[in-house]
């Protein structure tokens, strides 16, 4: 695996659930490797968006820069994260893979790797860190950097276009930084998990939920969320409607 990640020249990392847990040694890795990050949308809260090398969501409901980090890269490091929607990762054929997950059965399940580790994220990263060397070239990192900025300048510019009787993704762009620290953020399902997944900035020490299961889309996931950490001295903050 280290071999594999070292010959790359274009890394994306992908990071979902499973990830969570491993935001220190993701960083880690990402910088040792000069790669992007990409986050599935049960993995929003593994990196904070603050980073100018997270490109944010994956998917029907992800940025242009995870698009353009999966569709130019030549390397793939997914860790734990059961991502369905392959028409969004790398071509076949195109990127060598390195997948992280505690399930077997989920290695290449995907994506075709060439090397599957089987394993706790966040101590199998700590194990491969040692061998990994900081490259020397960041025309990648530096590429996906600015890639991130015009995106997040093209979304506060969406957010800024008037309505009547508003513009949702003002709402949320203003939430953003008013968001309590340690916040629990969670969304309903429909037209407001789209400005969840793509305007909302996730600072670290935060966590999220949303309905991300396929076939199991609910309305009533904030209202359980809520419930659940109703005597936590986090604060909840539910997106619906």
């Amino acid at each position: 695996a280290t071999a594999l990640l070292k010959a790359g020249k274009k890394v994306a990392i992908l990071v979902g659930a499973g990830a969570l847990h491993a935001a220190d040694e993701v960083a880690a890795v990402a910088e040792a490797l000069g790669a992007g990050v990409a986050k599935a949308l049960l993995g929003k809260a593994g990196l904070p968006d603050d980073l100018p090398w997270v490109t944010g969501s994956i998917g029907l409901l992800g940025t242009k820069p995870s698009w353009e980090l999966m569709t130019n890269c030549d390397t793939l490091l997914m860790i734990g994260s059961g991502f369905p929607y392959s028409e969004f990762l790398p071509k076949e054929g195109q990127a060598r893979g390195v997948q992280i997950d505690l399930e077997p059965e989920m290695l290449s399940l995907r994506y075709p790797m060439e090397v599957g580790l089987i394993g706790d994220s966040k101590e199998t990263l700590r194990a491969l860190l040692p061998m990994l060397e900081q490259k020397q070239d960041r025309s990648w990192r530096k590429e996906i950097e600015k890639s991130v900025a015009h995106w997040w300048k093209l979304l506060e510019s969406r957010a800024m276009v008037s309505a009547n009787p508003v513009n949702p993704q003002r709402v949320v762009w203003e939430l953003s930084p008013r968001l309590p620290e340690r916040a629990i953020i969670t969304s309903d399902s429909g037209s407001c998990a789209n400005w969840y997944a793509r305007d909302l900035k996730i600072r670290r020490g935060m966590m999220c939920s949303l309905s991300g299961g396929l076939a199991s889309m609910g309305a009533a996931v904030p209202y359980a969320i809520a419930a659940k950490f109703a005597h936590s001295d986090r604060p909840v903050v539910a997106l619906v409607g």
